[in-house]
């Protein structure tokens, strides 16, 4: 059987210098708009949600541990940028809802990146877009698979 190391290490890098690329474009834009990484991955989360949405939902959809995120609420709430609600009949999980001045925020930052990110994939086929989600998710789950990490 042929030998393909050294193309997949290629690859590998390639995609690895993309990924990092793209943590910066994100970066960049948080820091554009006075916001952290996570504080901007939060008001994406809540903005984008069709309910009420709780810590614990954010950590676990976007991959953040519960500090960074706790961390980061606590200072959204002091710009009262969000409120944290107790949900009804759970003493410890909070909902995170934003105030005026947190979806006025929301509103500034991430529906113009929404709509960057839809002009992205409006470039692609729907065949293209298809494929690039099933592709990157496929990465995702063997290498999680691969290297024995907890999902």
């Amino acid at each position: 059987p042929m030998d393909h190391t050294n193309q997949y290490s290629k690859y590998t890098a390639m995609l690895d210098q993309f990924d990092k690329e793209l943590d910066d474009i994100y970066h960049d834009y948080a820091l554009r708009h006075n916001l952290s990484d996570a504080a901007l991955w939060i008001l994406y989360a809540v903005y984008g949600s069709e309910e009420e949405i709780t810590q614990a939902d954010i950590c676990n959809g976007w991959f953040f541990s519960r500090q960074t995120i706790n961390t980061a609420l606590k200072g959204l709430e002091q710009q009262c940028i969000i409120k944290l609600e107790p949900v009804p009949g759970n003493r410890k999980s909070k909902h995170v809802i934003f105030t005026p001045a947190g979806r006025a925020l929301a509103e500034q930052t991430v529906v113009p990146l929404k709509q960057a990110e839809n002009q992205v994939f409006a470039a692609f086929s729907d065949e293209e877009n298809q494929l690039f989600v099933e592709m990157a998710g496929k990465r995702c789950s063997l290498l999680r698979e691969f290297l024995k990490v907890k999902s």
